[in-house]
């Protein structure tokens, strides 16, 4: 199901350098390491790994750490910086929906606004619970609809296309009541709310990051032609130019939810 709509996510999220915008991560990234109190030797999945900037910060729990990804061009970069780093982390290209790993085959697991993007969640959800041993934990994070984050995404999704009929949203992911629905049954969940704000320098700043960084904004400037191209980044630059904490430059605030659980025998 949605395997044209996944060959199109990979290619996507593969066509620029994540790299970038996952270093204003960091605050999550911890956020999410500190939530699922690793043990050395935890064997550790994360799921939708990106680039591989949790599993490298995740390593320093002295867990053995593996990350999944659907899109092998960040899968690569991913195994490049991990070597880079010196550290030992098994990456593979996988699919969120069907995770290349045999059942109860780790002890921790993670994502950090990554398995959401998956299309259909009551299978992603399963996923991450088939992985998880009992008595496993589970640490997730999502997007809220709410304040800026919102805004942005829906100024995207005003020149973006429309997904398939019975694709799931990633934003859906930051509602307590819909995680509770697809995950309470294999996890004892909590819910924190919290921010990573976004500083730069510029608004214009800030978008040219986000075209060199973030594959979805790349891919849908290149498909827009030169007129509209150019009309969405105005419209960008102006909404990020209305952000701000009252310092120089400007700051994004955006606010997540962090799902922790517990895997139920």
């Amino acid at each position: 199901m949605f395997e044209e709509l996944k060959e199109r996510h990979a290619a996507m999220w593969g066509s620029a350098r994540f790299e970038l915008i996952a270093g204003t991560l960091e605050e999550m990234h911890e956020a999410v390491v500190v939530a699922l109190a690793a043990e050395p030797n935890d064997d550790w999945l994360d799921v939708g790994c990106g680039t591989g900037e949790l599993a490298f910060r995740a390593t320093r729990t002295g867990a053995c750490v593996a990350g999944a990804d659907l899109a092998p061009a960040l899968v690569e970069t991913a195994r490049r910086q991990a070597a880079e780093h010196g550290l030992e982390i098994t990456f593979v290209v996988g699919d969120a929906e069907q995770l290349p790993f045999d059942n109860a085959s780790f002890d921790v697991v993670s994502s950090s606004v990554g398995a959401i993007f998956a299309p259909d969640h009551e299978r992603m959800a399963a996923e991450l619970a088939r992985v998880c041993r009992p008595g496993g934990r589970l640490a997730l994070t999502a997007w809220t609809t709410e304040g800026e984050i919102d805004k942005f995404f829906a100024l995207i999704g005003r020149y973006a296309p429309p997904p398939p009929p019975g694709a799931g949203s990633a934003m859906q992911w930051g509602d307590r009541t819909y995680c509770e629905q697809r995950l309470g049954e294999h996890f004892e969940l909590e819910f924190e709310e919290r921010n990573t704000p976004w500083q730069s320098e510029s608004p214009e700043a800030m978008w040219d990051l986000m075209v060199d960084g973030f594959g979805p904004i790349h891919t849908l400037v290149g498909t827009l032609g030169e007129e509209r191209a150019a009309t969405f980044r105005g419209e960008m630059i102006e909404l990020m130019g209305s952000f701000g904490d009252g310092s120089d430059g400007t700051t994004m605030d955006r606010p997540y939810l962090l799902v922790r659980g517990t895997r139920r025998a």
